[in-house]
């Protein structure tokens, strides 16, 4: 019936969601596809989810993401993981794949830096931020974190934050001052209340849907290729039909639009040989 909960995500979107409020007398704060992903916590090498490893040492009580900025990991000097806002400026611990050993561990308190800016400190000049993998490796960065000066450091955990829930690209979302903020703990989903404010997904609101249109119109491109000749290659013609998406996607048209390929047959000219 629907294709899922409403993604508010244009302006576009806010002028048709405006327009269904306005005509429904809609004034009660309702649930959005907005989520929050806080099962998402990975290593930065690699990629790797936390949920595929066996070893985990977060502290008590975390990660709790406080006030609702908290997705960055870091570690403290008794070895305890503890999730953070990563914005703060803080020193880190990089990991180099060339050494062995303690040494592959490198700590670093001049500069302190932002999480993103750790990271990419760390693979300019080493490998990557730590990455911890059993408690053998957590106790050579407790010992590297004891001796330096500070209390906690960065490593390489980190997760996604906020997501519209049919994959749509989280981009300048419309949060109430003050929001989000987890005033409550465990609000990890998003209504819509004039502005984008987060709550409890256990909450029982009004909702809404949006639908997907159906195509209404088709719109033939010409293209006059100059090639050698593999233009009829199927892993070409899928080669360019990507390099279109990818240029739809970034001026955000892609939604309900299906790129395919149609050649015209060849027409021999007068003056062909």
């Amino acid at each position: 019936m629907y294709a899922d909960l409403a993604t508010i995500a244009s302006d576009y979107d806010w002028v048709r969601l405006n327009r269904v409020l306005s005509s429904q007398g809609v004034t009660e704060p309702f649930w959005i596809g907005l989520y929050h992903d806080i099962q998402s916590w990975r290593w930065s090498l690699d990629e790797v989810p936390l949920a595929n490893t066996v070893f985990t040492n977060w502290g008590p009580g975390d990660p709790d993401n406080n006030y609702g900025y908290e997705s960055c990991g870091i570690i403290n000097y008794a070895g305890q993981w503890w999730d953070a806002y990563c914005f703060d400026i803080r020193p880190f611990i990089c990991f180099n794949g060339n050494i062995s050993g303690a040494g592959r561990f490198i700590g670093v308190t001049s500069p302190m830096l932002t999480w993103s800016e750790a990271r990419a400190y760390c693979r300019q000049l080493h490998t990557d931020l730590a990455t911890v993998t059993n408690s053998a490796e957590n106790d050579l960065l407790m010992q590297l974190a004891s001796q330096m000066s500070s209390i906690c450091y960065w490593t390489g955990l980190y997760r996604d934050t906020w997501k519209w829930s049919d994959g749509t690209k989280t981009l300048n979302l419309n949060w109430t001052t003050g929001q989000p903020n987890n005033l409550y703990r465990n609000e990890d989903c998003g209504m819509h209340s004039g502005l984008f404010q987060d709550d409890k997904c256990s909450n029982l609101r009004m909702f809404m849907c949006h639908t997907i249109p159906p195509v209404r119109e088709r719109q033939t491109i010409r293209l006059h290729v100059k090639s050698d000749g593999s233009v009829l290659d199927p892993a070409v013609q899928l080669s360019i039909l990507d390099r279109i998406k990818q240029k739809l996607e970034e001026n955000r048209v892609l939604m309900n639009t299906t790129l395919t390929w149609k050649v015209q047959p060849y027409r021999k000219k007068v003056d062909d040989p």
